[in-house]
């Protein structure tokens, strides 16, 4: 049964709410400043803004570790990929752990980084509650409440915890529980390709 976020013990602000907050307001997710509509990158069938070419690099290599293998083999019809037509996929997955040397050491192979908990709510903008928060990525998201919580969590739509630790494969401590995010640039030989792989996944292009 896949287990609720809202108990998942805390410590980086990624994607999903705090974009969606920042496109609201027109601001960029990684400055706060006013972004520039043509300075922009899809995500999960989502557009995200940014102020300047500087800060997507920042969001693509920091926030979102993004994986580029190349435009190689189409995802969905195995044929060569075209470069122009692709979609970054974000997903993600709880993990917990036997032990916090293994949490260490998983951290470390995903080269997580523990960063400062941001002062405003990346769903609301409002002030955050510090008790009320998550683990993603070895960083620390709070939320203003228990509702913005929820609906982060529901964005983020993690798979279910296995149980087991994936480091050392005995059974795993719920109280270690993080979430994990991964993001990856997909390559497709045609749109038609694409719209699949897009509905699919439950995203598509806006």
């Amino acid at each position: 049964m896949k287990k609720k976020l809202a108990i998942i013990p805390v410590a980086l602000l990624l994607i999903y709410g705090g974009v969606a907050t920042a496109e609201k307001a027109g601001k960029c997710p990684v400055s706060g400043k006013a972004v520039n509509p043509e300075c922009s990158i899809e995500v999960n069938g989502e557009k995200v803004a940014f102020c300047c070419g500087k800060c997507l690099k920042t969001y693509k290599t920091k926030t979102l570790q993004l994986v580029d293998k190349g435009a190689q083999k189409c995802a969905i019809s195995g044929k060569a990929a075209k470069k122009a037509c692709n979609l970054i996929h974000q997903s993600a997955q709880l993990v917990s752990f036997c032990c916090k040397n293994c949490a260490a050491k998983y951290a470390k192979q995903n080269k997580f980084a523990a960063a400062a908990t941001a002062a405003k709510c990346p769903v609301s903008g409002k002030a955050v509650n510090p008790k009320c928060s998550i683990n993603v990525n070895g960083g620390k998201v709070a939320f203003c409440c228990g509702k913005c919580l929820k609906t982060y969590s529901k964005k983020l739509a993690a798979k279910a915890d296995s149980g087991k630790c994936p480091v050392s494969g005995k059974a795993a401590n719920p109280a270690t529980q993080v979430v994990h995010t991964t993001a990856e640039v997909k390559y497709f030989c045609c749109g038609n390709c694409r719209a699949k792989y897009a509905k699919t996944n439950s995203f598509a292009k806006k």
